[in-house]
């Protein structure tokens, strides 16, 4: 077993929960190649943002990843993303998360991918970025804004590790004009851990940090530039993954949430919003 990475900062109380190694495993048992992973078949349960692997697809392209390119992605989860940007795209990748047993099986799981080499799964804090300035070509972001309370400071810890000319690519959920959400959403029970801002919002602290705008996407557009993303791919990559491989292991109230965050997007109450900043 991959050792643990060592984490800074408090535990997040929602991603709290027992380690995911069993069930997991006992999913994949009767699929997994002898002695490995392919991370394809992981694609239902290890893109955990919305629109899955044509999110992940989409924002690579609009971000131009390229091979030798040193990514840090900030809130990565069960680190989807980050191997397929190593696997795809050439990326070196710094997986960046807070959640324990996120990390501990994220590690695993590049372990098995044979993707160690490329990816670095990192415990830590999004607002304490303890990496040396301007370090990065691409700081990424999925679906991890409206988790911060303190976005000004996100967003100067991302502007500071950038090299200049480097790219800070998000896919993010904003708040909508329809009004107050539902709950329980993918995140967050309630609204005492949602910290949703509008996309012009968002947009002005990304510009007070000193980001400058290369691309930005909101609602349809985002839709419409994910479906174009995975047209023209084929197998595992398009983000199928195996059947029973998904995030209802993670959170076996998934569905319902998924639908009731479903539900807030129809009734215009949360957006979205892809797009790619620079730092000169």
């Amino acid at each position: 077993m991959v050792p643990l990475p060592v984490l800074q900062g408090p535990p997040r109380n929602f991603y709290d929960g027992p380690e995911l190694f069993g069930p997991v495993f006992d999913a994949l048992r009767d699929n997994v190649r002898v002695g490995g992973i392919d991370s394809d078949d992981l694609a239902g349960l290890d893109e955990y943002h919305p629109l899955g692997r044509s999110a992940t697809l989409a924002l690579a392209d609009l971000a131009s990843v390229a091979d030798g390119d040193k990514v840090l992605d900030i809130g990565a989860g069960l680190g989807g993303p980050s191997r397929v940007l190593a696997r795809y795209y050439g990326a070196e990748v710094t997986a960046l998360d807070a959640t324990r047993r996120f990390c501990s099986i994220s590690a695993t799981f590049c372990n098995r991918a044979e993707l160690t080499d490329k990816v670095k799964v990192v415990g830590g804090d999004a607002l304490g970025l303890t990496f040396i300035d301007r370090s990065f070509d691409v700081v990424w972001t999925q679906a991890l804004w409206q988790d911060i309370e303190d976005k000004e400071r996100l967003a100067k810890g991302a502007h500071r590790v950038l090299k200049p000319g480097g790219r800070l690519a998000l896919f993010e959920l904003v708040a909508g004009p329809g009004g107050e959400l539902h709950y329980p959403l993918p995140w967050a029970d309630d609204g005492e851990r949602c910290f949703m801002v509008t996309a012009r919002e968002l947009r002005r602290l990304l510009f007070d940090a000193g980001f400058r705008e290369r691309s930005w996407r909101e609602g349809a557009e985002v839709v419409s530039a994910c479906q174009e993303a995975v047209a023209g791919v084929y197998g595992m990559k398009a983000g199928g993954g195996l059947p029973g491989v998904d995030l209802t292991l993670v959170m076996p109230d998934f569905h319902k949430r998924a639908a009731t965050l479903g539900r807030n997007v129809k009734e215009d109450r949360i957006g979205l919003v892809q797009a790619v900043l620079t730092r000169d």
